[in-house]
């Protein structure tokens, strides 16, 4: 599997993962479909066991992204394990997602059906990890209470 936080490609590496930030895979898609690509690049995807989707929804949809993030769940779904990382809650989704609220509802009934749901509240890790730094203790944890 792909690092987190990596750009790279959704492809299948021999161990049955694929891995991408959206933007790239929104980048990657809309130029498969624009190739007439698409179909085999999902038909590739669907033969995967894991596809992590990280940072969905920092940047805003275009209507034809949130369709083809529409298309490729649909495409998994029931089929292929599927993680997505994100900062926004279900009511948000719609904002992002081209501003059309039935395809994000459709979106999400077919993304929460079976799913299990994992919400970390808290301060970010890497927002803790930098504060500490700067009081000039490189190397320690600080406990999120103190943040």
């Amino acid at each position: 599997m792909w690092p987190p936080g990596s750009h790279g490609p959704p492809v299948d590496k021999g161990d049955g993962c694929a891995s991408t930030m959206w933007p790239d895979w929104s980048t990657i898609s809309l130029k498969r479909s624009r190739e007439y690509q698409l179909s085999r690049l999902m038909t590739r995807l669907c033969k995967q066991e894991l596809i992590v989707l990280d940072e969905l929804g920092f940047i805003p949809f275009t209507a034809v992204g949130a369709q083809l993030l529409f298309q490729l769940c649909s495409a998994l779904y029931e089929r292929v394990a599927l993680i997505i990382t994100t900062n926004l809650r279900f009511a948000e989704w719609s904002s992002v997602m081209g501003g059309d609220e039935r395809m994000s509802a459709a979106l999400l009934d077919r993304l929460t059906h079976r799913a299990t749901i994992l919400e970390f509240v808290g301060t970010s890790y890497r927002f803790r990890q930098q504060l500490h730094r700067q009081e000039g203790k490189e190397g320690e944890t600080v406990p999120e209470e103190q943040v």
